[in-house]
């Protein structure tokens, strides 16, 4: 089976699933969005939220936040409470402003520009600064 990806399209907020719809209404309520669209590659969607200052996220077909980049710290309980305590600890001063998840990995990026790896377990596996 071929996958066949089609041009992203702008959507309205209604239009998005509605995990996606919860999760911004729970940590981005008053955020002002810039953009919407939805990319489809058969049989997956995609959807991205841009906003006016500067956050994006990247949801799943399902709603599952999949990436989050932001100027200013995530909100909290974003970030799972096992790589936020590492940060704390080890990185006192910096915030998180990406966070990405895949199957086998979490990465977060801190205000210093240092991306630190870790394993579906939480344990890290590594730092790039």
């Amino acid at each position: 089976m071929q996958s066949s990806a089609q041009p992203q399209r702008v959507i309205t907020r209604e239009q998005l699933p509605v995990a996606a719809e919860q999760f911004l209404s729970k940590f981005f309520p008053s955020a002002d969005i810039a953009t919407l669209s939805e990319q489809r590659s058969f049989p997956r969607r995609e959807y991205d939220v841009y906003f006016h200052n500067g956050t994006h996220i990247e949801f799943t077909t399902e709603g599952q936040w999949q990436e989050i980049s932001s100027r200013e710290a995530l909100p909290q309980g974003i970030v799972p409470p096992t790589i936020q305590a590492y940060v704390s600890e080890h990185y006192p001063s910096q915030s998180i402003r990406h966070i990405e998840r895949s199957r086998k990995e979490w990465e977060v990026g801190l205000a210093n520009g240092f991306e630190l790896k870790f394993d579906r377990d939480f344990r890290l596996i590594d730092v790039d600064d």
